[in-house]
């Protein structure tokens, strides 16, 4: 039965953890919530928050677009409101976030019973990639492969910590892809794949000490590290952060700072030295994904 209003609230989310290029991502507890409700008029959209002076108010909206597509219909009678903790185009899931919120609002005002999977399958089909859309869905740790995309979830360790530096320089995806050449040594591929599994096992068993050793990359962060002034600054200076390691967030330009959660605020403290033009928070990796209310 279809429902006049729908509630939903998705976290944003870091993709790749190092190693773990375009499979491994871990949601943050910077948030989306969409409010949609059917009543008589044209159709109406709100935005609040982070991106507010910048984002759309109107059907060019991601969110907006996106919901609209799948009711297949103009929302003449719609009024959206769109509140956004997640920082825009900086490598936080921002985009995976808009298009997981707005499927899954569709489905509850469609009167369609949730779905993870098809929910996964359906974002992942329009973000391109499943790793950022599994972390909004499902929270914690996520481990994606796959087309279709396949997801499990790992349940984040209770003494990590994380410090998101959210950079002012901006960096397209596009470009950070191209960044990247089309081979890949074989020895690199090996070393990716051994440190992906060894970071998997860590974050399973809460064993923090194995993760300093399974963040190390080779696929992606060196060739993109000369267009991120940021990651390359607290990369460079990591012994002096306390930290377990440094790896961008995502295709960047953030940068995700791995920490013991009694360090988050020692560790914040020397980024926001290292990176005085950078947004610093410190946090704690996001349980709860996808909520419906």
């Amino acid at each position: 039965m279809a429902e006049s209003s729908a509630i939903v609230d998705v976290p944003g989310s870091s993709a790749n953890l190092g190693p773990g290029y375009d499979c491994l991502a871990i949601a943050l507890p910077f948030r989306l919530r969409v409010e949609a409700e059917r009543r008589p008029g044209p159709l109406g959209v709100r935005v609040h928050g982070e991106g507010a002076d910048a984002l759309p108010a109107d059907a060019s909206n991601l969110v907006v677009s996106t919901l609209l597509t799948e009711l297949d219909e103009r929302g003449e009678d719609l009024a959206i409101d769109i509140r956004n903790d997640i920082p825009l185009g900086a490598g936080c899931g921002s985009s995976a976030a808009a298009i997981v919120a707005a499927l899954a609002a569709a489905d509850v005002l469609r009167g369609r019973e949730l779905n993870t999977a098809s929910l996964i399958l359906r974002a992942s089909a329009i973000e391109g990639h499943p790793d950022n859309v599994a972390a909004s869905v499902l929270g914690g740790v996520t481990i994606a492969a796959g087309d279709p995309a396949i997801a499990r979830r790992i349940d984040p360790p209770a003494g990590l910590g994380l410090v998101v530096a959210v950079a002012d320089e901006r960096v397209a995806t596009k470009d950070a892809r191209a960044a990247l050449t089309p081979d890949v040594p074989r020895g690199s591929a090996v070393w990716n794949l051994q440190h992906s599994a060894l970071l998997v096992h860590a974050l399973h068993t809460g064993a923090l000490d194995d993760i300093s050793a399974a963040l190390t990359d080779r696929l992606h962060q060196d060739a993109r590290e000369p267009l991120m002034p940021t990651f390359a600054a607290l990369r460079r200076r990591a012994a002096e952060l306390g930290a377990l390691g440094v790896t961008l967030s995502g295709a960047g330009p953030s940068v995700l700072v791995w920490c013991s959660a009694d360090v988050t605020q020692q560790v914040a403290t020397v980024v926001r030295e290292i990176a005085p033009t950078a947004v610093v928070h410190a946090v704690q990796p996001e349980a709860v994904g996808l909520s419906v209310g």
